[in-house]
C-alpha cells in the first residue's frame, strides 16, 4: 500500500485492502483472506475472475502474436470482429476498437460530429460516460468535471427520462443525443417505459444520431444481451468495453455503415 501510495497518481478512493488473486467470484488478499468480489471490477470481470477458458485463450495468443497494428490484418482480429457484429443488434455492422470505455464514448462523440457535420450533444443530467476530455464533458458530476473546465463546446444536460426536454434542447446543431439505457453511476436508475422509444422517434424526425453508451449495461447484466433490447430500440452508434475482453483492456463503438 505504502508504494502505490508514493508512486500512483492519486485518483482513486481506495480500500486498505490488497488484493493478490481471485477466482470465479471470490478475491483473496495479502493476508489469505477471503472476498466476494461484488464490484467486478466495475463490471470488468462479468465472467469471474480468471476463469479457465479466458486464461487458456490469453496463454495460447500470447505464444502466438502479442500485437499487431491495424495496418496489417490479422486471424484473431477478424474472428473477433466477426462474433461481435453477428451478436449486435441488426444495422450496428462497423466497428471501432479501442481500449477503455472512455475511448469507445471519444470515438462515438468524434464519429458522430463527423458524420452530421454538426458540434451539439446531448447528454442527460445524472449520466457518467468517462473522464477522457470529450467523455467528461458529456458526464454530469461537478465534481468530475470543475478540475478540467473548460471542457469541450456545445455539450447539453437536460432532466433525465423525459423525452420532451431532450426535444427542446435539440437545435439545427445537434449531432447526437448520448443515453445510457440504465445510468450507473447515476444510481443504476431504469427509465420509464416508452422513454427509450420516444427519443428514437425525436432523433428520426429530426436528424439527430442516438448514441447507447452500453459500456455497463451490456453483455447480458440487464437480462438481454444489450441494456437497450429491453425496450426494442437501436441506436446509430453503441459504445461497448469492460466485460467485452475478460479482464484485459478493451473498448469497442459499433454503429451503423451509412
Amino acid at each position: 500500500m505504502e508504494t502505490e501510495d508514493c508512486y500512483l497518481a492519486n485518483v482513486f478512493a481506495k480500500k486498505p485492502v490488497v488484493i493478490t488473486h481471485g477466482k470465479g467470484a471470490l478475491v483473496w488478499d495479502i493476508n489469505g483472506k477471503e472476498y466476494v468480489d461484488c464490484s467486478s471490477s466495475y463490471g470488468v470481470a462479468a465472467l469471474g475472475h480468471c476463469h479457465p477458458k479466458i486464461v487458456e485463450a490469453i496463454k495460447a495468443q500470447s505464444e502466438q502474436l502479442i500485437t499487431c497494428h491495424s495496418c496489417y490484418y490479422n486471424d484473431k482480429r477478424a474472428e473477433f470482429i466477426d462474433k461481435l457484429i453477428k451478436i449486435t443488434p441488426k444495422g450496428l455492422n462497423k466497428a471501432f476498437l479501442s481500449n477503455s470505455g472512455a475511448e469507445s464514448v471519444e470515438c462515438a462523440l468524434k464519429l458522430a460530429r463527423k458524420a452530421t457535420a454538426k458540434t451539439e450533444i446531448i447528454a442527460v443530467m445524472g449520466s457518467y460516460h468517462g473522464k477522457t476530455m470529450g467523455a467528461l464533458s458529456a458526464t454530469w458530476d461537478k465534481k468530475y468535471r470543475e478540475p478540467f473546465m473548460p471542457l469541450i463546446p456545445d455539450v447539453k444536460h437536460v432532466a433525465p427520462d423525459n423525452a420532451a426536454k431532450i426535444a427542446e434542447a435539440i437545435t439545427e446543431k445537434t449531432a447526437a443525443v448520448i443515453l445510457e439505457p440504465v445510468r450507473g453511476e447515476g444510481g443504476i436508475r431504469v427509465p420509464p417505459n416508452g422513454y427509450f422509444q420516444e427519443v428514437r422517434e425525436i432523433c428520426n424526425k429530426r436528424g439527430v444520431l442516438l448514441i447507447f453508451d452500453e459500456v455497463q449495461s451490456s453483455f447480458g447484466r440487464t437480462g438481454k444481451l444489450f441494456g437497450g433490447e429491453n425496450w426494442g430500440v437501436t441506436p446509430d452508434i453503441m459504445c461497448l468495453a469492460k466485460p467485452f475482453a475478460g479482464g484485459l483492456p478493451i473498448g469497442v463503438t459499433v454503429a451503423k455503415d451509412t
